[in-house]
């Protein structure tokens, strides 16, 4: 039997696909509390909706909705990568001016709450992820605002999660030949929390592409600080699908993007 059951809501302003929940910041909902965990996303959440989060012992959670049907389930989990590199803030922000989201292609889900280019600043991450010369990395510089604070001055922990979603993902399109049709979608997100992340400091996001594993990418990410220390790490898992992030580059622009009908 659950031991804890509690309503969960991912309020509009939290999107990824339009409609739809941001895969990175739903898991870091879904892990509130645990330091290093993974969330294995099952269906599409959308925004909006009253869904219930329960506790089924040793960690392991569930997120249903009300016909309980099982949405997500975390358990904890290490995250056994770490970046090739530190990567400086000032270097990264020369490589976000290399993102797809600001080079001009029109962005295919310019509402992201965490690397939509339609979106204020304070209101999303605007994580504009670009490589990093020819190394097989992808970063963007960040300065959260305290609109993500909590009372400590802190980012916190699900937005954290968030700013890892988009990133890692751009590190598997820029990994991807130019013009590869497939696309691809959130499977499994794991996420370890190593220290604060602070609001009005500047940090830098890398990402690489880790492993293919049949079918799937691994893709590893890392909040680092202006010093270099890492901060958070992540291990990202996607899957193919016929509708998400389309991983050849010059397709972006040219595709809709939303879940089909």
């Amino acid at each position: 039997m659950p031991t804890l059951c509690a309503e969960l809501l991912v309020e509009a302003r939290f999107r990824g696909f339009e409609g739809l929940a941001l895969g990175g910041y739903l898991a870091g909902r879904i892990a509130a509390g645990l330091p290093s965990a993974e969330v294995k996303l099952r269906r599409p959440v959308p925004v909006g909706r009253r869904l219930f989060l329960e506790e089924r012992g040793a960690g392991v959670r569930e997120l249903l909705d009300a016909e309980g049907t099982v949405l997500a389930r975390a358990r904890p989990a290490e995250v056994d990568l770490s970046p090739p590199r530190p990567v400086a803030v000032a270097e990264a922000a020369v490589a976000s001016e290399g993102s797809l989201q600001r080079s001009g292609v029109r962005h295919p889900f310019p509402g992201c709450f965490a690397c939509g280019d339609g979106r204020a600043d304070g209101d999303g991450l605007r994580l504009f992820a670009g490589p990093v010369g020819g190394e097989g990395l992808v970063a963007a510089a960040w300065t959260p605002p305290p609109t993500l604070a909590n009372g400590a001055g802190e980012v916190q922990p699900e937005l954290v999660w968030a700013a890892l979603d988009c990133p890692t993902i751009m590190a598997a399109v820029f990994a991807s030949d130019p013009d590869d049709r497939q696309r691809v979608v959130s499977r499994q997100l794991a996420v370890a929390l190593r220290g604060p992340v602070r609001t009005g400091q500047p940090h830098a996001v890398v990402a690489w592409l880790a492993a293919r594993e049949a079918r799937l990418l691994v893709a590893g990410g890392a909040v680092l600080g202006a010093d270099g220390e890492v901060l958070a790490v992540a291990r990202h898992v996607l899957a193919p699908a016929e509708w998400g992030v389309p991983l050849g580059r010059a397709l972006w622009g040219r595709m809709p993007s939303g879940p089909p009908a």
